[in-house]
């Protein structure tokens, strides 16, 4: 199955486990407000060391299923400040495909490391986990991710209406795919 850490030219990009709850709590603390304006958080728990724990309990035995992976990101010389995460979801649900989400610290963003960590485990997925397409779901007023996106080769497929909660309103998504035939940019 898929390695647990991997290198890229900038990054150490591996899956943590529970004894790592406070890097992840850590990296939340610093970016509450922010990730709270594109996904449905409750503070307390977020910033819980605790929770984060739980969290990463639960992670584990999605991967170990095939369900769900979590990657974190580390820059290479800074290895103990979570700088981002990508996940890979509902493998396999629909056939052969799965859903991709990623956050960045905000104090990294616009510097690449969302690209080079996708074009690095993209791949990996689509051969580990036999998956095809690969979809994103992403707010309309998300033009970074939107971009970042188009720019990885994924082309933007429907509008799905109503689609998240987030602070109590129904907002839509845009879903972009990444079709089994196309690689990744």
């Amino acid at each position: 199955m898929e390695d647990e850490r991997l290198e890229s030219e900038n990054l150490v990009i591996k899956v943590l486990h529970p004894s790592e709850a406070s890097l992840v709590a850590a990296f939340y603390s610093r970016n509450f407000e922010d990730f709270a304006r594109y996904e449905p958080l409750d503070k307390r728990q977020s910033l819980s060391v605790h929770y984060q724990k739980q969290v990463l309990e639960c992670e584990d035995r999605y991967r170990i299923e095939g369900k769900r992976i979590r990657y974190y990101l580390f820059r290479k010389y800074e290895p103990f400040k979570v700088i981002g995460t990508i996940s890979f979801r509902e493998i396999g649900t629909e056939g052969d495909s799965c859903i991709v989400g990623y956050k960045i610290d905000r104090e990294y963003r616009r510097r690449g490391f969302a690209r080079e960590a996708l074009r690095k485990l993209i791949p990996i997925i689509r051969y580990d986990y036999r998956v095809g397409s690969v979809k994103a779901e992403v707010l309309p007023t998300n033009i970074a991710s939107q971009n970042l996106l188009t720019g990885l080769g994924f082309h933007r497929n429907a509008l799905l209406s109503s689609r998240v909660c987030i602070n109590g309103t129904y907002l839509d998504e845009y879903l972009y795919v990444l079709n089994k035939c196309d690689s990744v940019k």
